[in-house]
């Protein structure tokens, strides 16, 4: 198709009556090019008549509105985008403001595409102008987005050029007084960017501050989610500075041991944990020392069996008792509790669904991991722990797991076994669970590949283990030289017949 006949195509999508036929058309040419010209890709681009094309309408106009679709994507992906031209931002603009919710999504990916090529590379380009953000900043505006998420993934790649705009500025404090869906995507972004560094939260520290002002709201479940919104920051010092300046952490804490004056603050204790165990993970004695409510309030919610709060309750413990000093602390201010913890645990591995029991089991994983040698303090203390769960020095809860026909129950029992054996008593709780040995050797055909490739790893570390004989470290050696995935041969004998 000529150029000029590709044009005469473009005008003729105003006529109503064709349309279905010169899409066609146009999309079943594009893509018998390798490439076509950037003049031309841009004419349609610029054609209202596209956009009314790809608008959702009643279920007849759908095949009309998917080839727009697909036509529009097939420009954009032989385009290929390029945020340094000062144009962009106006040949993007009728999809980026359109009405159709899939279509802004298409353009938001493609554009969100370009820009991880170009920080995978080390080289993001300069944006000549803040047409482009502000057109992002549009979607989480609207009411019906399927995008939000990557509107903020883009957004936290480009404000970085643009961190005290006018403009960027003025629609940001926008978002902070619409409606609570889109109040949230504001502060989500204003988590994202604080979380870069100083000079950045200064930047939005006025969403931070109308984030933390949702929690004075009585909606409760709104709470909830700007607190699990929030949790994030967390992770940052500096944030953490921001929270302590801002006195967050006493007045969550004081919503904790209020809890008896308002019976609906119940429902926030999931997200209070989340966020104070993020907190603790960093920075263990601050609240495992500074506020003991807030640890108590986490063992009554493990210790009450809900099975609704248990996920977040234990990934909230597993976060207080991750880190070295997280664990001495838990030891030494609260050993007895612990232990009775862990003898709940015991229960749980045997009466909870199996997603709740993989859940568990990671979030042990996550207290005994270690990145370097334990100390025989540490050692100690997770050894004590460890036997209030399984009833002595055995394997034996682990162990009844691998028995189950389900391969991601198996791969986390595993997974903790192996992490399990990092430490010598962990080695002889193994030693000493008929069986474990056992299994741990066996080829059964039916194991699922990843479950084998763990059993190999385990026999790894078991082989250079001084704990076992040599005939026994010969045995392991061998298995583990035959490699994860051998298979046995059987030997059919034949007998000559008298």
């Amino acid at each position: 198709m000529e150029e000029e006949s590709w044009q005469a195509n473009v005008d003729k999508l105003s006529a109503r009556g064709d349309r279905m036929e010169t899409l066609t058309t146009l999309y079943t040419h594009i893509n018998k090019q390798s490439s076509m010209s950037r003049g031309a890709i841009e004419s349609l681009l610029r054609s209202p008549a596209l956009y009314e094309c790809a608008a959702v309408g009643d279920a007849a106009k759908e095949p009309m509105v998917n080839i727009s679709i697909d036509l529009i994507r097939t420009c954009l992906e032989q385009l290929q985008l390029d945020t340094s031209d000062a144009q962009l931002p106006n040949l993007l603009s009728q999809a980026l403001q359109h009405s159709n919710p899939a279509l802004r999504a298409l353009v938001l990916s493609l554009l969100l595409k370009a820009l991880s090529r170009q920080t995978s590379g080390a080289n993001v380009l300069t944006l000549p102008n803040n047409g482009l953000i502000l057109h992002v900043l549009d979607e989480l505006l609207q009411p019906e987005s399927q995008c939000s998420t990557t509107a903020i993934q883009i957004l936290e790649i480009m404000l970085g050029q643009w961190p005290a705009d006018l403009s960027v500025h003025l629609k940001l404090m926008k978002m902070c007084t619409e409606n609570e869906v889109i109040r949230c995507r504001a502060y989500e972004l204003g988590v994202v960017l604080a979380k870069r560094n100083s000079a950045a939260l200064d930047n939005v520290e006025f969403i931070l501050n109308a984030a933390l002002s949702e929690l004075d709201n009585d909606d409760v479940l709104l709470q909830a989610s700007v607190m699990e919104i929030l949790v994030p920051l967390a992770e940052q010092n500096h944030c953490l500075n921001y929270m302590e300046r801002m006195r967050i952490f006493d007045i969550i804490s004081s919503r904790v041991e209020r809890i008896d004056e308002n019976p609906m603050d119940t429902l926030l204790i999931p997200s209070i944990m989340k966020f104070f165990s993020k907190v603790a993970a960093v920075q263990p004695q601050k609240i495992i020392t500074g506020y003991p409510r807030m640890v108590a309030s986490l063992f009554d919610l493990i210790l009450s069996e809900d099975v609704d709060c248990l996920p977040t309750a234990m990934d909230a413990l597993a976060n207080l008792a991750s880190s070295v000093h997280g664990k001495t602390l838990l030891q030494l201010h609260h050993m007895p509790t612990m232990k009775k913890i862990m003898s709940k645990y015991s229960d749980f591995i045997k009466n909870l669904s199996a997603a709740l029991k993989i859940r568990l089991l990671n979030s042990l994983d996550v207290i005994y991991a270690q990145e370097s040698p334990a100390s025989a303090e540490i050692s100690s203390i997770l050894k004590m722990w460890y036997e209030s769960f399984a009833g002595g020095q055995q394997v034996e809860n682990i162990m009844e797991m691998l028995k189950t026909p389900f391969p991601d129950l198996q791969l986390a029992a595993l997974s903790l076994l192996k992490t399990l054996c990092g430490y010598v008593w962990g080695i002889q709780a193994v030693q000493h669970t008929a069986g474990a040995i056992e299994f741990l050797l066996s080829r059964h055909a039916d194991l699922h590949k990843d479950v084998k490739y763990l059993k190999w790893e385990i026999m790894q570390q078991l082989s250079v283990s001084s704990e076992f004989t040599a005939v026994e470290t010969v045995r392991f050696t061998t298995y583990v030289n035959e490699g994860p995935y051998h298979v046995q041969s059987k030997v059919n004998i034949a007998t000559e017949p008298q």
